[in-house]
């Protein structure tokens, strides 16, 4: 017991390079604002010391000023201190705030687009160097209007290079996605609300098995949102859930999660959420993701790139054959008499033939046959009990 008081102790007294991260940035913007208030409050009353000393100098508030300087001084720093530690907890937030959604911001686009951009910026800014030159060699004395000439230069061209650098293909691969491109690594993925609610989506995006931009249009976020609001309780929690992920996703390190406003397009005369979804995805060469097998084919058949759950986690599932044993729990009554049901790891269903005698028991079943329906495997099977399992 005190072996484990004094480690718990130890603990609390190196905490974590995280919490020293925290800590060491709180204290240098505690240090910072301080610093910044205590100049502003001792550089204000200087500023207006020296315009009564231009303006009125025999007047009593510039005699005043004049033989308290110290103590102006030492007002100013007293209250400049004050102010910044008040203001200081609030700062930090705020810089906190902004640095989150800055790099949320960065992440909604590829490395490539980022230094494009960059170079577009200082191509731009000499350009704006280059064309403002003139206005201070031409006049001179006019300093102020050849200063507000290359700021106005150097946003504008800047901004513009930036912009028009940031569509050009400068590493040999564009910056959007591709249909064609190897596997699909680069292709935006867009999601359709099937596999939003189901939920495993989020582990395949905190495992990094979905890479590249997340796109959710706005059909598909409507579409959740109405579920969250259904009067049915099962259908509401599966919808909070739902917007609950979308929100995990957003904030989740390394995914680069974007809410897309999608119109209907003019041409088509389908409005439902399943055709604004194939559209767009064949408009940006996207990849959509969902669970939907009518969607899927349907997709498909438009020549959209697919990444379908369901058919994924198929794939992964026991191969069974008939005459291979595996034992199972059954679980509950069939529909037929005397039918026993039970289920794999993986969710297939296993009609065990003569099988109600075992309710809630684990045995050895032989597989008798093996059907595949619309919603995946169905396997039928015999009682074996004095057989071991050949698959496990």
């Amino acid at each position: 017991m005190r072996e484990t008081l004094m480690a718990g102790m130890e603990f609390r007294k190196h905490p974590a390079p995280g919490q020293q991260q925290v800590s060491a940035l709180s204290a240098a913007v505690k240090i910072l604002t301080v610093t910044a208030f205590v100049m502003f409050f001792n550089f204000v009353p200087r500023l207006v010391q020296r315009l009564y000393n231009l303006t009125r100098p025999q007047s009593p508030a510039a005699e005043y000023m004049n033989a308290n300087v110290e103590y102006v001084t030492i007002a100013g720093v007293v209250l400049g201190a004050l102010i910044g530690m008040a203001l200081s907890p609030q700062i930090e937030n705020a810089l906190l705030q902004t640095h989150r959604q800055l790099a949320r911001a960065l992440r909604r686009y590829p490395p490539q687009v980022m230094a494009s951009s960059s170079i577009g910026v200082v191509v731009g800014l000499i350009f704006a160097t280059l064309v403002s030159m003139p206005a201070h060699v031409f006049f001179p004395e006019q300093r102020t209007a050849g200063l507000l000439i290359a700021v106005s230069c150097a946003l504008i061209f800047g901004y513009l290079g930036g912009l028009m650098f940031s569509r050009l293909n400068l590493w040999g691969a564009a910056p959007g996605a591709s249909p064609d491109s190897p596997a699909g690594a680069a292709a935006p993925k867009v999601l359709d609300s099937s596999v939003i609610i189901d939920g495993r989506i989020g582990r395949l995006c905190q495992e990094r098995f979905i890479e590249g931009r997340i796109l959710i249009p706005s059909p598909v976020l409507n579409e959740i949102q109405r579920i969250a609001d259904d009067t049915d309780k099962v259908r509401r929690e599966r919808g909070r859930n739902a917007l609950a992920l979308i929100s995990q996703l957003r904030d989740m390190e390394g995914v680069n999660l974007e809410v897309v406003d999608v119109r209907r397009d003019r041409d088509s005369f389908d409005e439902s959420v399943d055709a604004q979804l194939v559209a767009y995805a064949k408009r940006i060469g996207g990849v959509l993701v969902t669970n939907d097998f009518n969607l899927t084919k349907v997709a498909g058949l438009r020549g959209v790139r697919v990444y379908n759950l369901n058919l994924l986690a198929n794939e992964f599932r026991k191969t069974l054959l008939p005459g291979d044993t595996v034992e199972v729990h059954v679980v509950k009554y069939g529909k037929e008499g005397g039918q026993g049901i039970a289920y794999l790891d993986d969710g297939t269903m296993v009609v065990i033939e003569s099988g109600d005698k075992f309710i809630g028991e684990a045995i050895v079943v032989e597989v008798s046959s093996i059907m595949q329906t619309v919603a995946g495997r169905l396997i039928f099977a015999r009682v074996a009990p004095n057989r071991e399992p050949t698959v496990q």
